[in-house]
């Protein structure tokens, strides 16, 4: 029942100066300002100033792709390749440090970077396990992420859940600890449902399930008869042609807000993006949506931007009722929901001393994953 860290995001006028700082809280009392999220820009500059420079200074949540790794997405995509194998290549067993580098990091990168294209992923894991003279292997049942800002969020559940399966089934068929085990292999099998190449437009993707919990924003559709179509061409045309030093236009009486990630908490959440009317209530309100590589993707209408941008309380206890868990993170419950409490996960036995062969596989480049992730094409070329 671990909690989501507690912040406040603030912007402070120093001099001519707006500040904008990060800070964290514990027990209700203030910790500790984050130095990666403070930013300073001029007081009379646009809000979006404090983040347009994230991935020059490297703080972007954003991935950048070049034409090398867009045809490895092109070969995965011909060759159908779903299956990626990451091997612990120490000498010696170190299987609590590859558990921590392979779920904050190499599986994270790995389902951004297949992200790029997609409406969709359909990810599972399986960790290759030795205890005492055995190898079982233990795989996650499949989990929907439609948001690539889920991503971590989604990588974490399945971890904790299959770590907890194998610490109980261990415990009960070896009467060994989780301790025991030795993990320096996993296969993380993913589908991508790219987007259609028939279709004129990229889809909207849905809002990150810390703010789907909230109900709180809807889709705007092209053709309703919410706003004119004129100011949401207008809109968008803004934020596709932005340029340092260039005015807004007088008629873009529209409020803009757009997510961001903090680099060292990993929290979301969201920031203004251009404030043009002071009547909250009545100033057309969206949210930004942008892909894995800061694309624009298109807006989504927030009804209440107060309760949009207002951190859930965690006073409240969620319980399953299938499997009587229980969580403080609405986020996690919602996740869990969608695993089905892990009913499906699956466990094998194998021969310890079995190797696998397969044929026409694809490394992939330790320059851009840092990882040593190798591709199972399942097509020949």
């Amino acid at each position: 029942m671990a909690r989501r860290t507690q912040s406040r995001f603030i912007f402070e006028i120093v001099e001519n100066s707006r500040v904008f700082r990060h800070q964290f809280f514990a027990n209700g009392s203030r910790r500790a300002d984050c130095a990666t999220c403070e930013s300073r820009v001029p007081a009379s500059e646009p809000y979006n100033h404090h983040w347009r420079n994230d991935i020059k200074n490297n703080r972007s949540y954003c991935i950048q792709l070049g034409s090398e790794e867009k045809q490895i997405l092109k070969t995965i995509e011909d060759q159908a390749i779903e299956e990626f194998i990451l091997c612990d290549g120490s000498i010696t067993a170190r299987t609590n440090d590859f558990l921590l580098d392979s779920g904050i990091d190499a599986v994270p990168q790995l389902l951004r970077f297949l992200s790029f294209g997609t409406d969709k992923l359909e990810a599972s894991v399986g960790f290759y396990v030795d205890v005492k003279k055995e190898r079982m292997y233990y795989e996650s049942s499949p989990l929907n992420i439609e948001n690539h800002l889920d991503i971590g969020e989604a990588v974490d559940m399945i971890f904790s859940m299959l770590l907890e399966k194998i610490s109980n089934y261990v415990l009960l068929h070896h009467k060994v600890p989780l301790e025991a085990c030795v993990i320096r292999r996993m296969k993380v099998t993913v589908k991508r449902f790219c987007h259609s190449p028939k279709s004129k437009s990229i889809p909207v993707s849905k809002l990150p399930l810390q703010y789907q919990v909230k109900n709180a924003a809807e889709c705007l559709e092209r053709g309703s008869n919410k706003l004119s179509s004129d100011l949401i061409k207008l809109v968008e045309t803004y934020i596709n042609q932005e340029e340092p030093g260039r005015p807004i236009p007088l008629t873009l009486k529209v409020n803009l807000y757009s997510f961001r990630v903090c680099s060292t908490s990993k929290e979301l959440y969201v920031v203004p993006h251009l404030l043009s009317g002071d009547d909250v209530d009545n100033t057309p309100t969206f949210i930004i949506q942008t892909d894995v590589v800061g694309g624009f993707q298109g807006l989504l209408e927030v009804r209440n931007i107060r309760k949009f941008l207002k951190v859930d309380s965690q006073d409240r206890v969620f319980e399953c009722r299938q499997c009587q868990s229980h969580f403080v993170d609405r986020v996690h419950f919602a996740l869990h929901k969608q695993i089905a409490c892990g009913r499906n996960f699956m466990v094998w036995s194998m021969d310890k001393d079995a190797i696998e062969l397969h044929e026409n596989c694809l490394p992939l480049p330790k320059e851009y994953f840092k990882y040593e992730w190798v591709g199972l094409a399942s097509k020949r070329n």
